[in-house]
């Protein structure tokens, strides 16, 4: 990538995949801190005794090297034999955005926005996908418009944040378990991660998202 003294604007083709399913875990069940109390905040560490109490085992034969007991046992039969079930929502989604490359000496802070779609159940509402170059295993999506949040991903590491929606406001935690971020590079970047709104079940979610540009 070329060092410049100025922002690099590219319009890019996103392609969005996403795999979710409930899970039994539950990210408000940590055994640190006090997430009634908590407030939105940069992503704590948790140990792999923490990740054990919350039914996160080490995998090494799955695609994330990671398994989360799934809430519907249809999705753990689903996994095991490739047949299909309502318990699990695929979406895929072509967009288009637009990437800038932001330049701080010899890095960069990256950014990928583009619009939500009902597809979502988010229409109205834009999201940006930023990190820098020196740190990409710390992705932060920060989504404003018809709905308002920023969510922050580290590997095993849990953040607490509010969700907020035209009816009312949420919170929401997030643990991921694989951030593969490579999109400055050759365009993809990889979020497998627990996902609860405070009330709700907990979600297991993988997204893949790829970024083509023309250039």
């Amino acid at each position: 990538m070329a060092n410049e003294n100025r922002a690099i604007n590219r319009r890019v083709r996103i392609c969005m995949k996403s795999e979710r399913y409930e899970v039994a875990a539950s990210l408000f069940d940590a055994v640190y801190g006090n997430p009634h109390e908590a407030q939105d905040y940069e992503p704590e560490p948790l140990s792999p005794e923490d990740e054990l109490m919350m039914g996160i085992l080490s995998d090494e034969g799955s695609e994330s090297g990671y398994f989360v007991k799934p809430a519907d046992p249809a999705v753990l039969r689903a996994k095991q034999t490739g047949e299909e079930t309502d318990a699990i929502e695929n979406i895929e989604i072509y967009t288009e955005g637009i990437m800038t490359l932001i330049p701080d000496g010899e890095e960069y802070t990256v950014a990928v926005l583009y619009e939500e779609s009902e597809l979502t159940g988010m229409e109205g509402a834009t999201s940006t996908v930023t990190y820098r170059t020196d740190d990409r295993g710390l992705v932060t999506m920060i989504r404003s418009g018809s709905v308002s949040t920023a969510l922050t991903f580290r590997a095993h590491h849990r953040a607490i944040c509010t969700y907020d929606t035209p009816y009312m406001p949420f919170q929401i935690g997030i643990h991921a378990l694989v951030v593969d971020n490579r999109l400055d590079e050759d365009g993809v970047l990889v979020l497998d991660y627990i996902v609860e709104i405070r009330g709700a079940k907990a979600e297991r979610c993988r997204m893949e998202m790829t970024v083509h540009t023309d250039d």
